[in-house]
């Protein structure tokens, strides 16, 4: 059940650094979203889903494409006190480390130095064999950023998926119901290896099957992100919201919590950005919203500002 009532309105300004440019490789995001939607927008389920727990022996059979591990090679190593664990595979020729840490936030940061890939293609099959090896579904194409103080270091964003529609992979409130996380994974391309982070990766454990259903416009979601967002239209007008220039991307948004900490219940949504005129030396703000499917009713709404906007596009 969806508890309205208690969610309050988020307005709370914050500054996340966008990376500069974004080039999206294969399908594009808003287009696969698109595409699906436009032929199952009225039989969307909702899904109740839960965060996984991986160890490191787990992530790095799946790495590696193998059932058995080298009991040699292995190290495993738990923090006393707490839930994180680090769990270290050495060959000599490629080393595995891989820290899990299990809380509200659960995550795994994976670094393996020792590449062998040496072209996108090979780096980009092996890591969608990885993840296939683990059951997480992603959406085969990615989205590169650049990001770093010199916008050198590059990075491939897998969104995780469910039946081709993005589980949303930005965070917000939901008021008295806590907090929701962002899943994704992200890998930085290093010179020797890998950076990855694996993002609150979820799976689904429950499903209410809908039929049937009417979704609202994409204006009426930009519109509702408005009006979440201001009191009244005369600060509208002042904030020189650039609503032309407006996105508005379908993804399964967090709505309420499960029956356990760890779960989570997900419906068809809008993730509406809307850029705005004002700058601070340079940075152009944007709020942000998050827009139930069926009704023009916004659970949550931030201000954020795009950071070093410079173009890199491949």
């Amino acid at each position: 059940m969806r508890k309205r009532g208690k969610v309050k309105i988020v307005l709370t300004v914050f500054i996340i650094v966008l990376f500069s440019c974004t080039a999206v490789i294969g399908n594009s995001r808003t287009g696969v979203i698109e595409n699906v939607m436009a032929k199952n927008a009225a039989d969307v389920d909702i899904l109740t889903i839960k965060s996984r727990v991986f160890t490191g022996e787990e992530i790095i059979k799946a790495w590696l494409d193998t059932d058995t591990l080298d009991e040699n090679c292995l190290t495993v190593l738990a923090q006393r006190g707490t839930a994180a664990v680090t769990t270290t595979y050495d060959t000599g020729k490629q080393k595995i480390t891989v820290n899990w840490n299990q809380g509200a936030f659960n995550g795994a940061i994976v670094r393996i130095n020792g590449r062998e890939e040496k072209t996108r293609e090979e780096w980009t099959a092996r890591w969608l064999k990885t993840f296939e090896n683990l059951g997480i579904s992603v959406d085969d194409s990615y989205e590169k950023k650049w990001q770093g103080e010199n916008n050198d270091e590059e990075h491939d964003i897998y969104y995780i998926e469910e039946n081709g529609i993005h589980l949303c992979p930005n965070g917000y409130s939901l008021g008295d119901l806590g907090q929701c996380w962002g899943q994704s994974i992200d890998i930085t391309i290093e010179k020797d290896g890998y950076f990855v982070s694996f993002n609150n990766v979820s799976e689904v454990i429950a499903r209410e099957e809908k039929k049937g259903r009417k979704l609202i416009s994409k204006e009426e979601a930009i519109r509702a992100c408005l009006d979440n967002y201001f009191r009244d239209q005369n600060a509208e007008d002042e904030a020189g919201v650039l609503v032309e220039e407006a996105s508005c991307d379908m993804e399964y948004l967090m709505i309420d919590k499960g029956s356990e900490n760890d779960e989570s219940v997900c419906d068809i949504g809008y993730y509406v950005q809307i850029p705005m005129s004002d700058t601070d030396g340079g940075n152009q703000y944007v709020i942000e919203g998050f827009v139930d499917g069926e009704y023009p009713y916004c659970y949550a709404t931030a201000m954020t500002a795009n950071v070093n906007q410079t173009d890199q596009s491949e």
